[in-house]
């Protein structure tokens, strides 16, 4: 019998499809193949997707590991590399509240992160993801990028959402202080309110270009910076973090365990100026 193709097969035929028929740029804010694109802007070549439409994880795309193996912004979770859930073409996110070590001690709650490191890396492009992120004080997920080799900064942060205000967005980017090359960064940050991004699946895209970055949500536009733009290749990072300066202890509210539920993952580079991009191998 002949296999029906899925949902996401279709929207992956016409994705190929509708990139190299025409010239697209952000657009819609549906989960159409053209992934909020609209015609007559730009054309756009698809360099790295994960449609998580396989039930397990491709270790040929991503580590299950964060990369530096220390604790950072007073965050409370163990990264370990097995917290994850595949659904039906969705991967999961899983943060628990349970003992796990990590960085020398035993924390009270575990969770996983997904990096691209070593495995692909692109200086400029469009770097987008469809995700539904948890609600709950203390929950921090994130969808980000890092230069290639590891360093920070600068970094570029394609969504944050707090849990404790599901319903807006931080859009960041930063870099180092060239009078205190060692100490905190600099940064532009963007924010906007909009609907509860916890309660369906919404896209987070960014087109980083010379000179410029800019931060779409849902197709539209909603914050541009042109501060020192990062010229170097960079990978990708999602995860799910708890607590922090930033994000706030976790109480009674706070429901475990939680989950960072992510659709799809899709990198493209411009054309036909054919901006550089590295990839293990390459």
């Amino acid at each position: 019998m002949a296999r029906v193709a899925s949902r996401k097969e279709l929207q992956r035929l016409a994705l190929v499809g509708a990139l190299f028929a025409f010239p697209v740029g952000p657009g819609s804010a549906t989960d159409e193949a053209s992934s909020g694109v609209e015609e007559g802007k730009m054309e756009w070549e698809l360099t790295f997707s994960d449609e998580f439409d396989e039930g397990r994880l491709d270790r040929t795309k991503w580590n299950p590991f964060d990369p530096w193996q220390v604790e950072r912004n007073g965050e409370l979770q163990a990264y370990v590399p097995n917290n994850f859930q595949f659904g039906e073409e969705t991967i999961k996110i899983v943060l628990e509240e349970r003992k796990a070590f990590y960085d020398g001690k035993v924390r009270d709650y575990a969770s996983g992160i997904l990096t691209t490191r070593g495995k692909f890396s692109q200086r400029f492009g469009r770097f987008g993801i469809r995700c539904r992120v948890p609600e709950g004080k203390g929950l921090w997920p994130a969808f980000w990028l890092l230069p290639e080799p590891l360093d920070w900064p600068p970094e570029i942060d394609v969504f944050e959402i707090l849990g404790q205000e599901p319903d807006r967005v931080y859009l960041t980017h930063h870099w180092r202080n060239p009078k205190d090359p060692g100490g905190d960064s600099l940064s532009e940050e963007g924010e906007w309110k909009g609907p509860d991004f916890s309660a369906e699946f919404h896209e987070f895209t960014v087109e980083w270009e010379p000179g410029e970055i800019r931060w779409y949500v849902d197709g539209v536009e909603r914050f541009r910076a042109n501060q020192q733009v990062p010229d170097q290749p960079m990978f990708v990072l999602l995860n799910l973090a708890i607590g922090g300066g930033w994000a706030g202890e976790p109480d009674d509210s706070t429901r475990f365990p939680a989950a960072l539920e992510v659709d799809w993952v899709r990198v493209w580079e411009r054309t036909p100026e054919n901006q550089s991009r590295s990839s293990a191998g390459r």
